[in-house]
């Protein structure tokens, strides 16, 4: 999979660096323009997914600086998941992060499906129990909150799983339509309910994966996720309101979120 890359020997991966000149006067640390140079051949796609990168000594030579410069340049590209290194065989360009807009579920069915987007139904459940939510939501002491645990898979890989919570009465047309252990139908949209939403908050954090959160991402334990708390907000004949609010976790290493249409906010009262 991975034998398409440049032999060492092979200076058609170095094509083009030769362009872009390393300011040695500069304040800005030799190390980090080289990974700007390096980041910038990646994402011009002369280095596609799947490439061996020139070796360190290589790299060295062709622009003129010490092999801890390209080690350090090459450090801060593999922790931003832009290279994978494997000892004894090189350094290798990974595929790019999927971008996507952060928000809860309401607001994936919303729109249609993003391409190969699974979304898996991990638990449902109704409570009542949940005062600060029930009050932020404007639930009545005799309704119902609902709660659906979802995951979301690209191919086969899972990049987030949403904890989201309803007023019952709001999300029955989607209680009805799920089920444990399947995933969403593509044709279950939120404009078929007649229901417009309107804006989100969101507040993102970074955090680590607990042991249920790595069992379903299949990463190890205590690995660092993007943990987004937000709340999508509906419109009303009287103006908006909470429609629904979600905790969706994030593999870091796959995803790279866009917050466009949503405001930023310090934690919401119901986290």
């Amino acid at each position: 999979m991975y034998d398409r890359g440049v032999k060492d020997s092979d200076v058609s991966g170095l094509a083009g660096l030769g362009q872009y000149e390393l300011d040695r006067h500069s304040f800005v640390p030799l190390y980090y323009q080289l990974q700007e140079v390096l980041k910038r051949h990646i994402e011009s796609g002369r280095w596609q997914p799947g490439d061996l990168l020139p070796s360190e000594p290589t790299l060295a030579k062709h622009l003129g600086v010490s092999r801890v410069v390209v080690r350090h340049a090459l450090e801060i590209l593999a922790d931003d998941n832009q290279i994978r290194r494997e000892r004894g065989r090189g350094t290798f360009v990974t595929t790019p992060k999927r971008v996507h807009r952060a928000g809860g579920l309401s607001r994936l069915l919303a729109a249609p499906r993003e391409n190969g987007v699974e979304i898996l139904v991990l638990d449902v459940n109704t409570k009542r129990v949940d005062q600060s939510a029930r009050e932020y939501l404007g639930v009545s002491k005799d309704e119902h909150l609902l709660g659906v645990t979802t995951r979301l898979m690209a191919g086969d890989v899972p990049f987030a799983i949403a904890y989201s919570t309803f007023r019952q009465s709001d999300a029955r047309w989607l209680q009805d339509a799920i089920q444990v252990g399947q995933p969403i139908p593509d044709e279950l949209t939120l404009a078929d309910q007649e229901t417009s939403l309107s804006h989100s908050e969101i507040v993102v954090e970074t955090s680590q994966s607990g042991r249920f959160d790595a069992d379903i991402f299949h990463i190890p334990d205590r690995s660092p996720i993007l943990l987004v708390l937000c709340t999508e907000f509906c419109r009303t004949d009287d103006g908006v309101r909470p429609y629904e609010i979600a905790r969706v976790e994030y593999r870091g290493d796959t995803i790279q979120l866009r917050v466009d249409g949503a405001t930023t906010l310090t934690r919401p009262p119901w986290s």
